[in-house]
């Protein structure tokens, strides 16, 4: 019989917990309201917060995220403000999306950039310590260079641990500016997209709304879809070369 790997065993028992606590919040409802995505966040309070207080809590929240190596739900409170923001005055919030939208990205973006100098820093301790401890991400970029904007801007748009990507990509010494261009590029998308879902649930799925159980739902998915990305990430990532 094959022995369970540690990364196995860990997905499992996450699993489990995650489980575990669905339960719990349906049977309890007042434990339930911890995960009610209509309870973290108030309509009319976001609506009326200092909108440069709103740009800077959710830039240090994406740079955060983009800085820890684990799947972090950043981007929510881009969706939970526009869709504040559209429900309080429509003909102003373009101009108070496109902000959060473009310093929510550079933020993000910034915070992968440190990754990747970690990934230069490491590339020079391993290059006198043993070259073949060199990341397997790093492996196929270096055989597949022409792919490696697309995968950039993949990563940017998706929900993605950036981290296993700009740290292979500064052991290799990919160049810095088109890293930049191409993660920004993929940010801008992605927070774009989140300020439009927000819009659709505000209006459509009645996610600040008090009654039925939509923010529950939400919330609860939101810790199942992190799980499956870090399973994704665990399985598919490249095997190491004999």
């Amino acid at each position: 019989m094959k022995k369970l790997e540690k990364t196995d065993l860990f997905l499992i028992i996450f699993l489990v917990i995650i489980i575990i606590v669905t339960i719990v919040c349906f049977i309890y409802r007042d434990v339930g309201e911890l995960l009610d995505v209509s309870n973290w966040f108030d309509e009319e309070a976001l609506g009326t917060a200092n909108y440069w207080m709103a740009i800077g809590i959710v830039s240090i929240l994406c740079f955060i995220g983009a800085i820890i190596p684990i799947p972090v739900p950043y981007m929510i409170p881009v969706a939970l403000f526009s869709a504040a923001w559209v429900a309080g005055n429509v003909y102003t919030a373009g101009i108070l999306i496109t902000g959060i939208v473009f310093f929510s990205a550079i933020s993000n973006t910034i915070g992968d950039i440190l990754d990747y100098y970690i990934g230069r820093g490491a590339e020079h301790v391993l290059s006198q310590d043993d070259p073949e401890l060199q990341n397997r991400w790093s492996q196929v970029i270096l055989k597949k260079p022409k792919v490696i904007p697309g995968v950039i801007l993949i990563f940017g748009m998706s929900p993605l641990p950036e981290s296993l990507l700009m740290v292979p990509l500064g052991m290799i010494k990919y160049d810095v500016k088109k890293t930049f261009v191409w993660m920004f590029l993929g940010k801008i998308i992605m927070m774009l997209i989140m300020a439009l879902l927000g819009i659709f649930a505000q209006q459509y799925l009645g996610l600040f709304s008090s009654e039925g159980i939509t923010g529950l739902i939400i919330g609860l998915a939101s810790l199942y879809i992190m799980w499956a990305m870090i399973v994704f990430m665990v399985k598919k990532s490249p095997k190491r070369e004999k």
